[in-house]
């Protein structure tokens, strides 16, 4: 069976702007029994999850059989205020242009857009020339109001050029944003305005939000659920898990359900990808009974949400065969 790992990410801790490494310091002192000085604890930020070549990500998913993955990419420099020094989103953009090259478009993105950046216009104009992106990440919570008329352009353009949008839409996340802002209620006004668009639900409310995520996809025709994350809810409570991923079909259909992940690979997390394997493990086995109660997913289901649907919706396998060409004629 075709997997894809719909959302992933591939990092080197010096792409995240020093601002938004010492908020997550500060989130990490904050959950210590015993505070610590977030500003000794930042040097250790992302050492975990830094894989910047993305060798363990292949190696992983060599390992597994995952087909592909597709990287949401976050812009970070606006809201962590990046200095002169630092990588700009542009150059984070670049990053994952190598990344597409090197592992022969496996690893397709979508370009991390927040329409405050003062060429915001640029670089959605220049990602239609990179040949691994697919789409737009937009972060409301990074602090601008998704529905401000202000950046009606950028859902004009991705319209205009059939560019899915994936917003971050759960409540996890904290210091340094303003997390109401991704909520799946605050993005309605804009879906009304632009009901063409394939609107992707990042993380489809993960926990608090989950269910107005369904809800809210249930209404619009090209609204797909992201299930990354939801590992954990599988972790938590598998009975459950399952009611919910049923509820989900049953509203949206499995054709707009994606299969993801959100993992951040590095040395001292996933790397020989084991949470990945068990994340997989949990999702098929969505196409069995369990405890007396009947399969939630077909198998036709399962092949839809584990991959089928991304590919379609991202066109992963037009990435893979451009990359491909362009690698042959070099």
């Amino acid at each position: 069976m075709r997997i894809v790992d719909a959302h992933l990410h591939v990092l080197d801790r010096e792409w995240i702007p020093r601002e938004v490494r010492m908020a997550w310091a500060r989130q990490a002192s904050g959950r210590r029994t015993e505070l610590r000085d977030p500003a000794a604890m930042e040097a250790r930020v992302m050492q975990r999850q830094s894989d910047p070549t993305g060798a363990l990500t292949i190696a992983a998913f060599d390992r597994l059989g995952v087909d592909a993955g597709l990287i949401p990419v976050v812009d970070w420099t606006v809201v962590g205020n990046a200095g002169p020094d630092e990588l700009t989103i542009e150059g984070l953009h670049d990053h994952h242009d190598r990344l597409a090259e090197t592992t022969d478009g496996r690893l397709a993105f979508c370009a991390g857009l927040d329409p405050r950046q003062p060429n915001a216009r640029e670089i959605a104009e220049r990602s239609l020339e990179r040949p691994a992106c697919v789409g737009f990440k937009l972060y409301p919570a990074a602090g601008w109001l998704i529905d401000d008329p202000q950046y009606d352009w950028v859902f004009r353009f991705a319209a205009e050029h059939d560019r899915p949008i994936v917003i971050h839409t759960a409540p996890l996340g904290g210091d340094p944003l303003v997390t109401p802002n991704s909520r799946p209620a605050a993005i309605a006004p804009v879906m009304q305005r632009y009901p063409t668009i394939a609107w992707v639900f990042g993380h489809a409310g993960f926990e608090a939000w989950w269910m107005e995520a369904v809800d809210m996809a249930f209404g619009w025709q090209r609204c797909y659920l992201d299930l990354s994350l939801w590992q954990r809810s599988a972790d938590f409570d598998y009975g459950e898990f399952r009611r919910r991923i049923l509820l989900a079909k049953q509203r949206v259909g499995a054709h707009r359900l994606l299969f993801g992940s959100d993992i951040i690979r590095g040395p001292g997390d996933d790397a020989d990808g084991a949470q990945l394997e068990r994340w997989i493990d949990q999702f098929t086995a969505l196409a069995e009974p369990y405890e007396g109660s009947p399969a939630v997913l077909s198998q036709e289901e399962l092949e839809l949400a584990m991959a089928h649907a991304a590919v379609d919706l991202y066109r992963l396998d037009e990435v893979r065969a451009t990359i491909g060409t362009r690698g042959v004629a070099t």
